[in-house]
């Protein structure tokens, strides 16, 4: 039986109609699943900051305060900070003293200098050795290197910061780690530290970049520190046997436990500095160093903290070049604007005859000039103008001037 024409045409559409299905970019995504995606890692990311400085007889590192995972997600909670370190001993390849002299006199005298091979020890573990001539001491830090796997290999843990020990570090955002020295050992010693977050088991980052010390006597500490306020900022002045590289000034607010960067570093000559940049109404630490390494920094012990209560005590300068323009009835007084910043305004003081000086400015005047309505023709005033800042001190009194209205 044949089919009809409009049958076929049916057929036909259908089969069309399927087609685009089967090409459609929906139908193809109908049903698909997407391959399953690992979920974000919770360990804790990489330390990349830490930071390692000597002062006085302890080891001071610095790191941000870990927050993050490697996933990018806020690390709940953190379980432990800790610091791992290895030490290398630094030792020169030549022997000292004695036998130094004894090999320069045979070879001046033509001899070869005579070297017992079974003599020269084995390199001990943790010794690293320099060449006879060694150079500048601030460079002993990029001399001795560790390469990242080793320390992996060979790192002891120092001290683990938990509880209360890691809340108390926290300095803003940074952790500031406080590591004791009980002595400056005679040998060289440079010490490689890194640092890494416990957030829970199996949960613990890569070691963070490595930051090294070479240990070195510190300078004894300035001594005495004068701090006296003035009306130009806080002025520093001490006395110190050594100078060193120069010195570094700290500030901090009261209110603040720790000292941050250093507020000012000066050089060696100099023993003193002013603090400009302190502001009325705070309360200010201040404290001095010696500093005798800049890369790392190596400084003195704080062995003293001088806080000031920074309050504004200090009036203005004088108004100066006071001028009184006799007018037909008032005077006009001009005056030179005082220097000071914090000036709020000025008083205006007149003498008539027989009278005591009074302010004739109930309140303080705006600018550098008064027009004083207030005179009897035919009479002479004095003048003078003081400035009045916004602590309410007053200056000492402007030059006098007379006028006498016409």
């Amino acid at each position: 039986m044949s089919s009809s024409p409009l049958a076929a045409l049916r057929r036909s559409s259908w089969i069309v109609l399927w087609a685009l299905l089967l090409a459609s970019p929906l139908w193809l995504a109908c049903g698909r699943k997407e391959p399953p995606r690992p979920p974000a890692s919770k360990v804790p990311a990489k330390i990349m900051d830490l930071t390692v400085q000597q002062r006085g007889m302890e080891l001071l590192l610095t790191l941000t305060y870990p927050s993050a995972t490697m996933g990018g997600l806020a690390i709940a909670e953190i379980e432990a900070v800790e610091i791992w370190e290895v030490v290398r001993v630094v030792s020169p390849l030549v022997g000292e003293g004695d036998d130094i002299e004894a090999d320069e006199e045979a070879l001046e005298g033509g001899e070869e200098p005579e070297m017992d091979l079974e003599e020269v020890p084995e390199p001990e573990p943790g010794l690293f050795q320099l060449p006879a001539e060694m150079p500048d001491e601030e460079q002993m830090e990029d001399l001795v290197r560790v390469d990242p796997r080793e320390f992996r290999q060979s790192a002891q843990l120092r001290w683990a910061l938990r509880d209360t020990e890691l809340s108390s570090a926290v300095q803003g955002g940074q952790l500031l780690i406080r590591l004791p020295l009980d002595e400056i050992p005679e040998q060289d010693e440079v010490r490689v530290f890194a640092a890494r977050t416990v957030a829970g088991p199996r949960l613990i980052s890569q070691f963070s970049n490595l930051a090294s010390i070479g240990l070195r006597q510190p300078l004894p500490a300035p001594s005495p520190i004068a701090v006296t306020s003035t009306a130009s900022g806080v002025e520093l002045a001490w006395e110190a046997e050594d100078g060193g590289k120069g010195y570094n000034v700290y500030r901090r607010n009261a209110k603040v436990k720790e000292y941050g960067a250093p507020l000012a570093t000066v050089p060696p000559e100099i023993l003193s500095f002013i603090d400009r940049s302190a502001v009325f109404g705070n309360r200010y630490i201040y404290t001095v160093t010696v500093v005798s390494s800049t890369g790392p920094l190596v400084e003195s012990r704080i062995a003293s903290e001088h806080e000031v209560d920074y309050e504004d005590r200090f009036p203005p300068s004088a108004p100066e070049n006071i001028v009184a323009l006799a007018e037909e009835g008032r005077v006009r007084l001009l005056w030179e604007l005082a220097p000071e910043n914090d000036v709020s305004g000025y008083r205006v003081f007149r003498q008539a005859p027989g009278e005591d000086y009074r302010s004739i400015t109930p309140e303080l005047v705006i600018g550098s000039e008064l027009l004083d309505r207030d005179v009897v023709s035919g009479t002479t005033y004095v003048y003078f103008v003081t400035a009045v800042d916004g602590a309410n001190n007053q200056s000492e009194a402007s030059k006098t001037t007379t006028a006498q209205v016409p």
